[in-house]
């Protein structure tokens, strides 16, 4: 399991703030680090527990086309969701008020897929069967140590990732802000 968690202090009203994390597509484009090709609400009515999403992304070059399913929400302070996509993931944003404006918290939790097979090596026919079983050798690994490598690794990429996303968010909210004060 790999979670990322990053926060932000927006210069708003905690209300907007929500009005925008719960407002599927807008939120998908405030992301540098996808193309959205498409976001659409499946279901019908307002968001609440239930609600499908269907989303299509580039992301590093690659569509990234998965379903998303609203599993808790609570308005102005809650909506957590959980992807059909593989590797699946959870996101878990709440809003909460601060005295000069709102906090943006963001958990992203998603599962990685382990294998370890404990074979003194993977050459030779046990490594040609393996790769034909599991598709590469990238999947097949001895030491448990390289899974948590990869995952730091992971974890890294995806903090920086989410850090970028919601400084985009903090930055057109502060905005639309500043233009509603002038």
């Amino acid at each position: 399991m790999v979670d990322v968690e990053c926060s932000v202090e927006i210069n708003t009203d905690p209300e907007t703030v929500f009005s925008l994390v719960t407002d599927i597509p807008r939120k998908a484009r405030l992301d540098h680090n996808a193309t959205v090709l498409d976001v659409v609400q499946e279901t019908e009515g307002p968001l609440a527990i239930g609600t499908t999403f269907h989303y299509r992304l580039v992301i590093e070059g690659r569509i990234a086309d998965y379903r998303s399913r609203c599993t808790a929400f609570n308005p102005g302070k809650l909506i957590e969701t959980v992807s059909d996509s593989d590797p699946p993931f959870t996101v878990r944003v709440t809003v909460t008020p601060l005295s000069n404006g709102a906090r943006l918290t963001q958990k992203e939790s998603f599962t990685v897929p382990r294998i370890h097979i404990p074979l003194p090596t993977a050459d030779g026919w046990r490594g040609r069967l393996l790769r034909l079983l599991f598709g590469n050798r990238d999947a097949i690994q001895q030491d448990p140590s390289a899974s948590r490598d990869e995952e730091a690794r992971m974890e890294a990429k995806l903090t920086q990732r989410l850090e970028k996303w919601l400084d985009a968010i903090k930055q057109e909210l502060e905005a639309q802000q500043s233009g509603l004060k002038a």
